[in-house]
């Protein structure tokens, strides 16, 4: 049974979906999510189950096959509500080529350890920010394909024109050092994409620019502000030096495109 926190972050998440997605078809207790523009963001392509016992985990890897591949996707996400239903039906899931992937909700429950100069951060628009996400996101280890790199960097766009997104970016010595974003809706936010590159870290941009997102937020009316961080990955705990406590841990079914990715994994993080 997932908790309150878990509940509500994946219910904001469908109403951000709901809003970008273009198209939303029912499958057995749940329902397929694409986005035909953005076909390579595994995070817009993807099933969502919230009712584990409608039909054997065969069934979810078929329709996987079927909606997310008959639309041209190369990756296979499937997430269901409830973590503990990824560990029941790991074996299924392992056994026909997927990985498990790990996260952890944190909502920011506590201040922050110490004081950030919050006025350094500067709120930019999508096409300010753009030159800093392109040069980012093609450092990244996937990054081998231009076109992949343009169209995630163009997704940020699509989210400041659908949902409202904002945008906050850090500067060094006049240059662009690092970002992150904020989401909104009613008394609920979301602070995501949080970066800096490489040769500006150390220095409190991050921890500046997402405290100035959660202040944002609160401003405007915001009480729950949630993040997510990978489950194995050292920004959980940084996170928790800002105020943002563990609030769940969730996991999901992603199997890579053929030649990236880890190699399929025996047993269940999280």
């Amino acid at each position: 049974m997932i908790n309150e926190d878990l509940a509500r972050a994946h219910a904001f998440a469908h109403r951000i979906d709901a809003r970008t997605s273009t198209d939303v078809i029912p499958v057995p207790g749940g329902a397929a999510y694409l986005d035909r523009e953005y076909l390579v963001r595994y995070m817009s392509n993807f099933l969502f189950i919230d009712d584990p016992g409608a039909v054997p985990p065969e069934r979810w890897i078929e329709d996987a096959d079927r909606i997310l591949g008959g639309a041209g996707c190369h990756h296979r996400t499937v997430t269901f509500a409830d973590p503990a239903d990824v560990q029941r039906m790991a074996m299924t899931f392992l056994e026909n080529g997927y990985t498990v992937d790990g996260g952890v909700l944190l909502v920011q429950r506590g201040e922050p350890e110490r004081p950030h100069d919050l006025v350094t951060v500067e709120e930019v628009t999508f096409a300010e920010l753009r030159p800093l996400l392109v040069t980012s996101y093609r450092r990244e280890s996937w990054a081998t394909d231009e076109a992949s790199v343009q169209a995630l960097v163009d997704y940020r766009g699509k989210l400041e024109r659908t949902i409202g997104a904002r945008f906050f970016m850090t500067r060094v010595d006049g240059e662009p050092a690092g970002c992150c974003e904020l989401y909104l809706d009613g008394d609920e936010a979301q602070v995501e994409s949080v970066d800096t590159l490489a040769e500006y870290r150390n220095r409190g941009l991050a921890s500046a620019a997402v405290l100035r997102a959660v202040a944002e937020a609160k401003a405007a009316g915001a009480a729950w502000v949630f993040l997510w961080a990978d489950d194995d990955d050292w920004p959980q705990h940084w996170y928790a030096r800002l105020g943002f406590r563990e609030a769940a841990r969730t996991a999901e079914f992603l199997r890579w495109p053929a030649g990236e990715g880890p190699s399929p994994k025996s047993t269940v993080r999280g």
